[in-house]
């Protein structure tokens, strides 16, 4: 019985066992390499190995890029800080400025850039609080730093790396097309019958639906050169598919609203939803659409009949065609216009916010540290810095510090039991590698589970960190326990300047949205360049795909509230030519009625201030 069970815990966990002796041995071959070289701080070399490691290859290779720019980066800037001044007070404004700056522009990009970021932020004050604690070897543990760094991504990368897979880009494909042929359905069925509450519901979840798949991108095109024009075709077909959410919702609210005699008569309708269903049905089955044209001779008779719905509807084809052309449904070479509609929005407010948090928490623990003349104060600033620079872009950056905390007391405890108890009978460096393996490697089988990812990961760094394997052990038992207690108290200060000196939160940030998705709305109807109105009608698209998406993770008792309101400034972000407003022949009954943009800025309004209202904002 007791064998079943055990073989049946073995098959189980087979894969995380697996991940957890391919990155140990990563760890362990990059801290070997180091010491064959008698680089500074060979342990870097193993951390480095355990923090590259990705669940995809792509990811692993980009992220290994931009780690080593940016610490190669840092380590040169925290060698010229503390060549140019000992003094901590100075050193530590310095240190905080240049924080600020990298978490700053770190805020303003995406992706692995931002981590280049800020890894140039915190690699500088982890080089100079090293060298400040060890003047003679300065020169070594910047470059020593790069070099283990460097050993590091080389080992992961050759231990891992041919045992870790591609990212599928069938799954993302198959995605898209099924969400491009819902699209189409919804819109057939949005025109004939208008918004009902299950074609509103499924209008919602569609926009959901297309949210995950752009928050996927980034991570299926890491790594891959041949992929990115393919990665940029998909980003254009969900453009593409937002501006055929918006117009379909726009021509719909005209439709039941404007023209009575054009809303009885059925016969145009019916062939509209016939050729629409014919195009999604074809989609759906992965053929080649040859019915557009049909299409477009019924959106003609229409155009008979009332301008103002065939200008709109032909707006809704050409949108319609955009996405068959993305799709690769159509051959046609995609513009150069297209390819400006791919705009993402950089949020300056956040960006400060985060540069001014960790520029006063850096430079409010210097000031303790020059003050009091405190010992362990350079470890408590090398621990705040990698908190307040690396996930100042986390959208919820208080739970992610807090796990981490509750990690870094942990494998601090147990690295100072070790240094204690353990390591100062061991003299060779290689022995010392080889007796943190067995905790190493349940670290790294803890950071292969869902729950324990985050608290695993840094409690087994902080582990190796603390244990300092490759170094003398010539440090009393009494500065063991302080450092290593300085280092869990950055991480809890790090957690407080997230917390409370400037607060940040998944509804802090949506709210940042919202306010600044209604200043681009306001601002889009009087804007008279169409090349910034194109700019402007982008970066709403991807302030919207951020909105939905954060809702969706963050805020589950009102996230249909914001997917209403996403959908709503899609709407309104419809420019005024593709609405239908400058189309002549519009009736003098209906220019008197609100335009459907106007509505829909309007239901914006409404829902956003509902929403501000659940979560007691005070609306701006």
């Amino acid at each position: 019985m007791i064998g079943t069970l055990k073989q049946n815990w073995f098959s189980t966990h087979r894969g995380q066992l697996i991940f957890a002796l391919r990155s140990t041995v990563a760890a362990l071959c990059g801290y070997l390499l180091a010491l064959a070289l008698q680089l500074e701080c060979p342990y870097w070399a193993a951390m480095t190995a355990l923090i590259v490691i990705q669940p995809t290859r792509g990811l692993l290779f980009e992220k290994s890029l931009y780690r080593l720019v940016g610490t190669a980066t840092g380590a040169l800037v925290g060698l010229a800080v503390l060549t140019t001044t000992q003094s901590p007070l100075l050193l530590t404004l310095t240190l905080s400025l240049w924080i600020g700056i990298c978490v700053g522009v770190g805020n303003l990009l995406f992706s692995m850039r931002s981590y280049a970021c800020m890894m140039a932020g915190m690699t500088a004050t982890i080089v100079a609080m090293s060298g400040f604690l060890n003047l003679p070897h300065l020169e070594a543990i910047a470059f020593g730093r790069i070099g283990d760094v460097l050993i590091g991504i080389v080992a992961a990368t050759l231990i891992t790396a041919l045992f870790t897979p591609r990212q599928s880009r069938d799954e993302i494909a198959c995605r898209l097309e099924t969400a491009t042929a819902k699209t189409i359905f919804w819109l057939a069925f949005v025109l004939k019958k208008g918004r009902s509450g299950q074609i509103m519901e499924e209008e919602q979840d569609l926009l959901i639906e297309i949210a995950e798949i752009e928050g996927q991108l980034e991570a299926i095109g890491a790594g891959s050169l041949r992929f990115k024009p393919q990665k940029r075709r998909y980003q254009q077909l969900i453009a593409s598919l937002l501006s055929l959410l918006s117009l379909g919702r726009n021509v719909a609210s005209s439709l039941h609203q404007a023209e009575p005699a054009a809303q009885h008569d059925s016969q145009w309708r019916n062939r509209l939803e016939q050729h629409l269903f014919q195009v999604a049905t074809k989609i759906s089955r992965s053929e080649t659409i040859h019915c557009l044209d049909d299409l477009k001779a019924t959106i003609t008779e229409i155009n008979a009949q009332s301008s103002r719905i065939g200008t709109m509807l032909d707006n809704v084809v050409q949108a319609l065609h955009e996405v068959l052309s993305h799709s690769g449904y159509i051959q046609t070479m995609v513009s150069a216009d297209a390819v400006t509609r791919r705009t993402l929005c950089r949020n300056g407010h956040e960006a400060l916010r985060a540069a001014l948090r960790a520029m006063i928490a850096i430079a409010a623990i210097g000031l303790v540290w020059t003050i009091f003349d405190w010992r362990q104060g350079p470890m408590m600033l090398m621990a705040m810095s990698i908190m307040l620079s690396i996930f100042s872009s986390k959208e919820h950056p208080v739970s992610f510090v807090g796990q981490i905390f509750i990690g870094a007391a942990i494998g601090s405890a147990l690295a100072v039991g070790y240094r204690l108890l353990i390591l100062p009978d061991i003299h060779q460096a290689v022995v010392a590698g080889l007796v943190l393996t067995p905790m190493i490697f349940l670290g790294t089988y803890a950071m292969s589970c869902r729950r324990t990812a985050i608290g695993a990961t840094d409690a087994t760094l902080f582990f190796i960190f603390i244990c300092q394997p490759g170094t003398p052990v010539t440090v009393v038992p009494a500065e063991i326990i302080l450092a290593a207690l300085a280092m869990v108290l950055g991480v809890g200060s790090a957690w407080l300047s997230y917390r409370f000196l400037v607060p940040v939160t998944p509804l802090s940030r949506l709210r940042t949205l919202l306010e600044a998705t209604h200043r681009d709305l306001a601002l889009l109807p009087i804007t008279e360049d169409r090349l910034r109105c194109d700019r402007l009608q982008a970066r709403i698209h991807h302030r919207v795909i951020r909105m939905v998406a954060l809702a969706n993770q963050y805020d589950d008792r009102n996230h249909r509230i914001l997917v209403e309101a996403a959908l709503a400034a899609l709407a309104a972000s419809t420019c005024q030519e593709c609405s239908g407003n400058n189309s002549p022949g519009i009736l003098t009954a209906e220019s008197a009625l609100a335009t459907p943009r106007e509505q829909a800025f309007a239901l914006f309004q409404t829902t956003v201030c509902q929403w501000f209202k659940q979560h007691q904002f005070t609306s701006s």
